[in-house]
């Protein structure tokens, strides 16, 4: 039989590093983020959302002519798809901020990003360790770390959009804010919704 000529492990990781590099981005974005440049670092991740869909679009291609992978197709194509959507989230995110004139948001703003970030870089530790899924213990352990950090995550969200309400009381920068901290807060569900799936392609696989 043909060695499979695609490694998809390698292909992942490669998808993977695009959300690394929006959630690093989003950073710099909300330290120095004016009205006035917005665009501009909108024009930045936006760029790496177009680099990422390349990348999506070309495992995607890989797959259709594909007889035999090393773990079940489906499997791939969920978890590629959940990557991509994190992207997508961060890219919307800047998009917002651009869209309701909130590029100034407010200190919770940045504390917040640090754990999407956190999140998004705990996937990754999983998504580059998804190669030994037959000898999971590591890999488990790295998918808690996913879950843990979507928890703090989550948590910190409830409490800042709680304070959000008790303390703005313009109703436009209200609504405003609270979208884009509605995007932030989805790239944490969808990290962890790719944890599922990476958990569920060890329990078929062992």
């Amino acid at each position: 039989m043909a060695k499979n000529k695609n490694d998809y492990f390698k292909l992942i990781e490669e998808q993977m590093s695009f959300p690394v590099a929006a959630a690093d981005l989003l950073q710099e974005i909300f330290a120095n983020a004016t009205n006035e440049n917005i665009d501009v670092y909108r024009t930045q991740i936006h760029k790496i959302e177009h680099q990422a869909d390349t990348v999506h679009h070309d495992i995607l291609g890989r797959l259709s002519t594909e007889f035999i992978t090393p773990i079940d197709q489906e499997d791939i194509l969920r978890l590629v798809q959940l990557i991509d959507d994190i992207t997508d989230a961060l890219d919307e995110t800047v998009i917002d901020m651009y869209k309701y004139c909130v590029a100034k948001m407010p200190s919770s703003a940045a504390d917040f990003c640090g754990h999407v970030i956190a999140c998004v870089k705990a996937l990754d530790n999983a998504i580059k360790e998804l190669k030994n899924f037959k000898k999971p213990e590591l890999l488990r352990k790295l998918l808690i770390e996913v879950n843990t950090e979507e928890s703090t995550a989550d948590v910190a969200y409830n409490t800042i959009i709680h304070q959000l309400f008790m303390e703005e009381e313009n109703a436009k920068v209200l609504f405003a804010q609270k979208e884009v901290f509605d995007s932030l807060e989805k790239c944490c569900d969808l990290c962890e919704d790719a944890a599922d799936i990476i958990e569920q392609i060890i329990m078929r696989n062992t």
